[in-house]
């Protein structure tokens, strides 16, 4: 018994729809304020004030959630992107996407080591933020880029 673990092609419309909106908000973001203060809204906290060694733990907060609803925007129509069935969807498809997933592993390995060896500070935070959607991008590009030589073949 064959069981087919992606999503319907129509998520792969509704991820693509929202992927640009929420990457310009990602990056308005990291350019610019990272906090608004005409927005505060309560929150369960992990941390005090986010150090892991802090005296409380699961503690109330107010805070701005639009860098959150941001991050898990650009996330959530990544995943619909990268885990949606093709339209045509054939016994090619999940030979393309193992390599297109192996590839994009090593290649974001590749980065992150490099990340860890040469950046330092806040930017260091920022490449360990960006790594997890840098993997979904490598794995979507790669994976678009051999269904289309695949067709290509095929005509």
């Amino acid at each position: 018994m064959k069981q087919n673990h992606l999503l319907p092609y129509k998520f792969k419309k509704a991820g693509t729809l929202m992927f640009l909106p929420f990457l310009a908000i990602c990056i308005w973001l990291l350019l610019g304020p990272c906090e608004c203060d005409y927005l505060k809204v309560p929150a369960l906290a992990l941390f005090e004030d986010g150090y892991l060694f802090s005296t409380k733990s699961f503690t109330n907060t107010t805070t701005d959630p639009i860098n959150e609803i941001a991050m898990l925007g650009l996330l959530v129509s990544i995943v619909f992107i990268a885990l949606s069935q093709e339209k045509d969807e054939d016994e090619m498809a999940p030979v393309e996407r193992q390599r297109a997933f192996i590839w994009s592993f090593w290649i974001t390995a590749i980065l992150y080591t490099i990340g860890i060896l040469f950046t330092f500070g806040m930017q260091f935070l920022y490449c360990t933020f960006a790594m997890p959607y840098i993997f979904f991008i490598l794995y979507i590009i790669r994976f678009n880029l051999a269904m289309h030589k695949l067709r290509r073949e095929l005509k």
